[in-house]
């Protein structure tokens, strides 16, 4: 598509500021099942949003098509969207921020991995973990998928951004069996660079987190000290993350409203959200609005520091935007997300912290999340399964028990903060969480 010849047309229909927003993307999926394969894919796409300021609103509007032909169909659907739109907040088009990072998010040698190697991987990993052990009665998932993707945004102002960026992930859960008793374990592998796949070790990882599991008991129900695995403390955090949005704190959508420069935590916890983040799922030199991004601390010491702002927020509020502007696809208008959030690591490993609770509880999985918590409130209460902690040591499984409290409780109840901070396939991440007490429902 000419983008002037957009731009132009734009301007002559009335609309006086103007930004295209370009997505192409390469997609690749497999999964292998019994060494055959179950499902293949391989895809392109494109798709060009266009928004634009019409009679002081803004009008959104999309295509897949993105050769010239479009152009009036885009500056016709900006100009009806924004004639129709209720909704009373100024965004704007944003003429660049100073300077931008240089961030390496594209690795060629990723591109240069065959489809064969990818499939022949999942078919080693398949065979290693049912061969590990006479238990694991099937693989019942063996993934294996990458994108590249590139971003342009122009607009009307002059900002001329592009990014280019990939990574590739695989997912194995494997099902082990022993006296009727059955249970599941997935492992997933988040890495750009495909030395990291090694067959042996996930294989190894899946059929061990399984079989651990067999043999799990019912306990009574109780207050507990708890340890949450990194994973389930990154998924509570995800599932609350839209707390810190300031869209939703202007709406009342979040329990952080007014609470800037309190303390909402133990002082041991630190939130950050960094978007330059090394390999990080959502790393960015710029957000959806163009705005360019930069590293902060969230939470600090337990203290509220910053909401997460777009242009538009950050303009009711009255302070420089923080680069949280997000756009899911081109498809998508303008919200707030975080980039790579994450719980800031302590320095006590995993056996330190089991040590020092004694006698309690460690939570690795949860299930539920989406009804489970209320991310304005902070309620929760997830069905959860893991270990039973006895003078200092994993003990027993322990299975069909349900956890509850509230996020905010939950903060100001930190123990003890471990050094295995974990991404999983998200860019919400966490390492292990002692708290001091969690309402445990078993029989």
């Amino acid at each position: 598509m000419n983008f002037k010849k957009l731009f132009e047309a734009g301007h002559q229909a009335g609309i006086t500021d103007m930004e295209l927003y370009l997505v192409e993307d390469e997609n690749f999926t497999c999964r292998v099942f019994e060494q055959e394969i179950d499902s293949y894919s391989v895809s392109t796409t494109k798709g060009l949003s266009l928004r634009g300021l019409y009679q002081d609103k803004m009008g959104y509007a999309y295509t897949e098509n993105v050769d010239d032909s479009a152009i009036d169909f885009l500056i016709k659907g900006v100009t009806h969207n924004a004639s129709v739109i209720e909704n009373d907040d100024k965004e704007e088009i944003y003429a660049g921020s100073a300077s931008y990072i240089k961030l390496n998010l594209y690795q060629t040698e990723l591109e240069e991995i065959s489809a064969t190697d990818k499939i022949n991987f999942l078919k080693t990993v398949e065979s290693e973990c049912l061969n590990l052990d006479s238990r694991v009665k099937s693989v019942n998932y063996c993934l294996f998928a990458n994108e590249t993707q590139h971003v342009t945004l122009k607009n009307s102002k002059g900002l001329d951004l592009q990014q280019k960026r990939n990574y590739a992930y695989s997912y194995v859960s494997v099902l082990v069996s022993e006296n009727d008793e059955n249970k599941t374990y997935a492992s997933i592998i988040f890495d750009t660079d495909f030395t990291k796949y090694e067959p042996k070790s996930l294989a190894k990882k899946v059929v061990t987190g399984a079989l651990a599991q067999l043999g799990a008991i019912k306990i009574k129900s109780g207050s507990l000290p708890t340890l949450l695995r990194n994973t389930v403390a990154a998924q509570i955090l995800e599932a609350m993350s839209e707390s810190f949005s300031a869209e939703n704190v202007q709406k009342d959508l979040s329990n952080l409203k007014g609470k800037l420069g309190e303390e909402i935590a133990n002082s041991l916890l630190t939130i950050l959200d960094d978007p330059h983040l090394e390999n990080g799922m959502g790393s960015a030199a710029f957000d959806g609005e163009g705005v360019a991004t930069f590293p902060k601390e969230v939470v600090a010491n337990g203290v509220l520091q910053t909401y997460l702002h777009s242009l538009t927020t950050a303009k009711v509020f009255d302070v420089t935007p923080t680069g949280n502007g997000f756009r899911p696809s081109f498809k998508s208008p303008v919200s707030i997300a975080p980039s790579n959030m994450y719980i800031k690591p302590g320095e006590r490993t995993f056996e330190e912290l089991i040590d020092a609770i004694g006698d309690g509880i460690y939570i690795t999985d949860i299930e539920g999340l989406h009804a489970g918590i209320n991310p304005i409130s902070g309620d929760f209460s997830l069905y959860a399964s893991g270990f039973l902690i006895k003078d200092g040591k994993l003990s027993t499984p322990v299975d069909e028990i349900t956890i509850a409290d509230n996020f905010f409780n939950l903060l100001q109840k930190i123990e003890g903060i471990g050094n295995d901070l974990k991404f999983e396939a998200s860019p919400i991440g966490a390492p292990s969480l002692w708290i001091k007490s969690l309402t445990v429902s078993g029989e």
